[in-house]
C-alpha cells in the first residue's frame, strides 16, 4: 500500500510528482496558494495526514508550509528529489548561475552522437519525473538534469554519477540573504555525488570554496586548455565566449570518463543556441537586433555584452533580484554605448547609470523601450540592439520565453 504523499505547487514541478505519485500507487493530496486551487490551507492536520512532502522549487525555505514539513520529521523532497530515488539509469547534474541550459543540451546531444542513449530533464522545462512517466516508450539510460539552486535545497533522494558546475555569480539574492548561503544551496549537490562520480567546477567557480572554506579535494577543475583532439569547427558556437567555458567544461568530463572525442566534436559543432539566449532576430537599416531574453542576471547579461560587437544599444530592466546594483552598472557602462531602461528595475539601473554613460533613457514599458533603443541604434548603424535584460521578466511577463517572443514581435513589425 503506498504512501500518503503531499504534494506542493500545482505548476510544472508540481503536476509531474503528482502523477508520478499516482503512477506508484500513493495516495496524493496536491496544496497550493493560488486562487482556484482545491486545497489551500495546510495546517496541523494536514502535517499528522501525510507520510511525505514534495515541494516544487518555488517554495522557499522560509514558506510556514516547508518550515513545518521539515521540523516533523518525515521525508520531505523536491520534485527532482523524488524521482531521482525511482530513476535506474545514469543521472549527470549541471548547475551554475548561467550556461546551464546549453550545457545539458550539450551533454545529451553529445552522449547521444557517441550512440548512448541520454535526454534532458531537469530545470530545462521537463521535470525529471516526466522522464519516468513514458508509458510504452523506453526510458533513457542517461538522464542529464539541469539543476538550480532552487533544486539543490533539497536533496534527499538525489544521487548524481557526475556533476557539472558552469560558473557561479549574483543571483536570486530576493531569496538568499547573501552569497554564501547561495553557494550553500549550489554545493549542497556535492553531498549527491555517488562513489566513483566525476565533477568537474568551471574555473570561476573555484575560488569561491576558497572564500566559503570548502576544499575542492576530488573535484576536478576545468582549464583553458583542450587536449588535442578536442579541436572545433571555426563555425561552432562553443569556439567563442560565453560558449566555449561550456565545451571546456563537457570536454573535462568527457575526457576523465573516457568517452572517446568524436562524440563531443560533432555534437559541438552541430549544436544550436536554445531559443533567447544570444539569437540574432535580425537586421534591418544597418542595426542588428539580438534577443538574449534568457538573461536574467547580472553575470548574464556582461557575457551578452562582452560577445556582442559595439556599438551596442542595451535593453534591460524588469523585476529586482537583488544584487550590487552600483557594482553592475559600472561593469556594464564599460561594455555598451547606449541603455534603454524599462520596467520594475529600470528606474533604480538608471540612477545607478547617471554619470557613467552618455546616452540614457527609461521607458516604463518593454514594448516603447523596444521603440526607443531601434531609434536610437539607427543614429549609430552598423550597430546592435541587445536585449539582454539582466532581471526576471516577471513585472511584465509569464517567462523570459513570452519577453523574447514580445521583443521578437516588435523588430519584426519596425
Amino acid at each position: 500500500m503506498g504512501e500518503s504523499v503531499a504534494i506542493f505547487g500545482s505548476g510544472l514541478s508540481g503536476s509531474a510528482a503528482e502523477k508520478l505519485a499516482r503512477a506508484l500507487g500513493h495516495r496524493v493530496t496536491c496544496f497550493d496558494q493560488a486562487e482556484g486551487s482545491t486545497h489551500r490551507d495546510f495546517g496541523p492536520a494536514e502535517l499528522e495526514a501525510h507520510d511525505r512532502f514534495v515541494f516544487s522549487p518555488g517554495f522557499a525555505a522560509e514558506h510556514p508550509w516547508r518550515r513545518a514539513a521539515e521540523v516533523s520529521g518525515k521525508r520531505v523532497q523536491s520534485e527532482l528529489g523524488f524521482a531521482a530515488e525511482q530513476w535506474t539509469g545514469q543521472l549527470i547534474g549541471v548547475t551554475g548561475t548561467n550556461g546551464k541550459t546549453s550545457l545539458t543540451h550539450l551533454m545529451a546531444k553529445a552522449l547521444q552522437c557517441a550512440g548512448e542513449q541520454a535526454e534532458v530533464a531537469g530545470n530545462i522545462g521537463r521535470p525529471l519525473s516526466d522522464l519516468l512517466l513514458r508509458g510504452n516508450h523506453p526510458r533513457p539510460s542517461i538522464a542529464v538534469c539541469e539543476i538550480s539552486s532552487f533544486q539543490a535545497e533539497l536533496i534527499d533522494g538525489v544521487g548524481l554519477d557526475a556533476l557539472l558546475w558552469t560558473n557561479f555569480a549574483e543571483d536570486h539574492l530576493d531569496r538568499y540573504e547573501g552569497m554564501a548561503e547561495y553557494f550553500r544551496a549550489k554545493a549542497n549537490l556535492l553531498n549527491c555525488l555517488k562513489p566513483g562520480a566525476i565533477a568537474v567546477l568551471g574555473e570561476s567557480v573555484a575560488p569561491w570554496f576558497k572564500q566559503f572554506d570548502r576544499s575542492t579535494e576530488g573535484l576536478t577543475v576545468a582549464g583553458n586548455e583542450l587536449p588535442r583532439a578536442y579541436v572545433l569547427s571555426p563555425e561552432s558556437i562553443f569556439t567563442t565566449y560565453p560558449q566555449s567555458e561550456n565545451f571546456l567544461l563537457a570536454s573535462a568530463y568527457w575526457h576523465q570518463s573516457g568517452r572517446s572525442a568524436e562524440g563531443l566534436v560533432e555534437a559541438a559543432n552541430r549544436f544550436r543556441p536554445v531559443p533567447h539566449r544570444l539569437d540574432v532576430v535580425g537586421e534591418r537599416l544597418g542595426v542588428t537586433y539580438w534577443n538574449d531574453s534568457k538573461s536574467t542576471n547580472f553575470h548574464a547579461a556582461l557575457a551578452a555584452t562582452r560577445a556582442v560587437p559595439r556599438p551596442i544599444v542595451w535593453i534591460g530592466g524588469g523585476r529586482m533580484k537583488g544584487g550590487d546594483l552600483e557594482k553592475f552598472s559600472g561593469q556594464l557602462a564599460k561594455q555598451i554605448d547606449s541603455a534603454v531602461l524599462y520596467g520594475e528595475a529600470g528606474w533604480p539601473l538608471k540612477v545607478a547609470l547617471e554619470g557613467k554613460i552618455g546616452k540614457l533613457h527609461f521607458e516604463e514599458q518593454f514594448s516603447n523601450a523596444v521603440r526607443r533603443a531601434s531609434l536610437e541604434a539607427s543614429g549609430l548603424a552598423p550597430s546592435n540592439v541587445l536585449l539582454s535584460p539582466a532581471f526576471s521578466s516577471l513585472d511584465q511577463f509569464s517567462s523570459y520565453e513570452e519577453r523574447g517572443k514580445t521583443f521578437i514581435s516588435i523588430v519584426l513589425s519596425l
